[in-house]
């Protein structure tokens, strides 16, 4: 999946394409209000993350800049939906799983995400960004 401009391309394996389009759709429906995304465990280019209530806001970022950073830096796709519940959690897609050392992929995605919690909690973040 790359974007030019206003564009989106999609190459890949047939599995890779139908995840693309996944991708898509989701991100779309997020411009319209909320995406529920009743069940990942099947899948194996996601994770899933449980943000404290109080920190949403920091790990999000104003307008979702914060996840956009993350996503530029990892080459992942994250946003906010619900589960089958209605309870809300982050979702960390991408193909490459990120190694333990890894620089990219979702394994370094989640600690990207962890570093903002742990920020927050911890008093650090303060009003820095303005979002909370």
């Amino acid at each position: 999946l790359q974007y030019v401009g206003n564009w989106v391309f999609i190459a890949g394996t047939r599995k890779e394409r139908r995840r693309c389009r996944e991708f898509l759709t989701w991100l779309l429906q997020q411009r319209r209000g909320t995406v529920t995304v009743s069940d990942v465990a099947g899948r194996d280019d996601c994770t899933e993350m449980h943000i404290p209530r109080e920190c949403v806001g920091w790990v999000t970022g104003n307008r979702g800049t914060e996840l956009r950073r993350i996503e530029q830096e990892t080459g992942t796709f994250l946003f906010m939906a619900l589960d089958k519940n209605g309870d809300e959690r982050l979702l960390i897609l991408g193909a490459d799983s990120g190694g333990r050392h890894a620089e990219s992929g979702r394994g370094q995605a989640e600690r990207l995400v962890n570093e903002l919690v742990q920020e927050r909690l911890s008093g650090r973040g303060g009003g820095r960004r303005g979002d909370s």
